[in-house]
């Protein structure tokens, strides 16, 4: 059942309610959709190899052969991702938010509120998974997908990783952001990737590098931007600090959050941490292709996408169940194009 054949029913509910959507702001800035594959495997290819520059050849020679950069290629099958939600009679017995008292729905309308708030929701918890796989990958270079029946980290080998400790901490008068963070983006740029230019960090370390003693005798020289642009178009959570000049970075912080299987708050991006990246290397999100049951042949289908929707009934218990299923792979677009540091 496609999601848009949902939303064409005749009835549809008068009131959702006030869902609160999740934040994507990792995803819109520094994601794009990749390809969705025909198998339930995501192929990913690394380039090797630099970049050659024409050689120079006298008139009477003939020209020089340039060998085509090669890559490396490795197949991972993503996990599956597969939020579910029936519909039980007992639920079309209760009164929704927004439903009137005296005028109450019918069991066929109820359900079919119920069942198009559940589309959102379940997208939602989808949404919200893709996040915390990308600021997972940002910030330690590893995509980790454990559930039940599942236990696998898709590492990518990504070593620009750095941890400071005493003097060094930006907590410390006696250190230097500017020179730690100049350095970083010169181990970048060293790597032919992308020129950084912003430090996404979460709130207490933009915080630290902008009240930083070394950072503030810039403003005295013209050398420090701040509040250069209108904070009232950022996402939720999202504050932007400032410019530093000396480097060409701007720093934004970002407080976003999920709670994790275990039921705790888990922030997006690591306490006292920072990244150092470029806004124009996108990551990219691959998707596998899922395997169901057709309902009208009865054979199994494979279909490809980024989210397969199935809905089904059963007599006994009665039930109307709603599943979405996914199998997202982040991926990097250079592993050598981005740094990650732990400054607190």
């Amino acid at each position: 059942m496609a999601i848009k054949d949902l939303y064409a029913f005749p009835t549809l509910l008068k009131v959702i309610g006030q869902l609160p959507g999740p934040s994507t702001y990792i995803l819109d800035k520094f994601f794009q959709d990749g390809e969705a594959f025909e198998t339930e495997n995501v192929e990913i290819q690394t380039m090797n190899g630099n970049k050659p520059i024409a050689p120079y050849v006298s008139e009477l020679q003939p020209g020089k052969v340039i060998l085509r950069t090669g890559f490396t290629a490795k197949q991972y099958k993503p996990a599956l991702i597969k939020p579910a939600r029936p519909i039980t009679a007992i639920d079309l017995k209760t009164r929704a938010a927004g439903e009137s008292l005296f005028n109450p729905d019918q069991p066929e309308v109820r359900a079919r509120k119920l069942l198009a708030k559940d589309i959102i929701e379940l997208q939602d918890t989808i949404t919200r998974r893709l996040v915390q796989q990308a600021a997972e990958l940002m910030f330690t270079g590893k995509v980790t997908q454990v559930g039940e029946g599942v236990s696998q980290v898709i590492d990518y080998d990504f070593t620009n990783i750095a941890t400071l400790s005493g003097t060094d901490l930006f907590s410390n008068a006696a250190s230097d952001p500017i020179a730690f963070l100049a350095a970083q983006r010169k181990v970048i740029m060293d790597a032919n990737a992308p020129t950084p230019d912003m430090v996404l960090a979460d709130y207490d370390v933009a915080v630290a590098i902008m009240r930083h003693p070394k950072v503030l005798e810039l403003a005295n020289n013209k050398g420090l931007d701040i509040g250069t642009i209108d904070t009232t178009l950022l996402p939720d959570g999202v504050t932007y600090h400032g410019r530093l000049r000396d480097v060409g970075l701007d720093i934004y912080s970002y407080s976003g959050s999920y709670t994790n299987d275990a039921g705790a708050d888990v922030p997006f991006i690591p306490v006292g941490t920072l990244a150092l990246l470029s806004s124009r290397d996108k990551f990219t999100f691959h998707y596998g292709a899922n395997v169901i049951m057709d309902p009208k042949s009865e054979q199994f289908v494979r279909v490809m996408g980024k989210i397969t929707p199935q809905s089904w009934v059963t007599i006994e218990p009665a039930q109307r169940w709603l599943q979405m299923m996914s199998r997202p792979l982040a991926v990097p677009a250079n592993v050598a194009g981005w740094v990650v540091a732990k400054v607190l």
